[in-house]
């Protein structure tokens, strides 16, 4: 919609952070839907999921028109791939994209991370990992 979101938007509560290469990737599209299926059991685990697209906004919006009304988390755009490369999730050697799945507290520290060529699907064990993660604090 426009709005620019900050991962200063989300302190205080843990975040599920996934970077995927846009609608037109089957292997990503099957990823967000997996985790928008397994939305209620996310939120269940205090979780928060937010997406970011390869894509223009106008084609991440086409994408939610897709979806359907009611898509459980939000979807952004990074057409130039500014986020993917602060993020790490860029391959410069390939000058290409990579997926990337992050599990962030609630303090904005990263406990859990997957970046690579293959999406991180496994919403589950996320949930699971997320639980056991997130009870230890941070040593600084």
């Amino acid at each position: 919609d426009g709005t620019t979101l900050r991962l200063s938007d989300f302190q205080g509560k843990p975040l599920i952070l996934v970077f995927y290469l846009g609608s037109s990737c089957l292997h990503c599209v099957e990823q967000i839907e997996t985790f928008a299926e397994r939305s209620e059991a996310l939120k269940d685990a205090g979780l928060k999921v937010v997406a970011v697209s390869v894509e223009t906004p106008q084609e991440v919006q086409e994408a939610l028109v897709r979806w359907g009304s009611g898509f459980p988390f939000e979807l952004c755009a990074d057409p130039e791939l500014k986020v993917f490369r602060a993020w790490r999730c860029y391959d410069e050697f390939e000058n290409s994209a990579l997926h990337g799945t992050f599990l962030i507290d609630s303090n904005g520290f990263v406990r859990w991370q997957d970046i690579g060529y293959e999406p991180f699907s496994d919403a589950d064990f996320l949930i699971q990992e997320a639980k056991r993660l997130l009870r230890f604090p941070v040593h600084q």
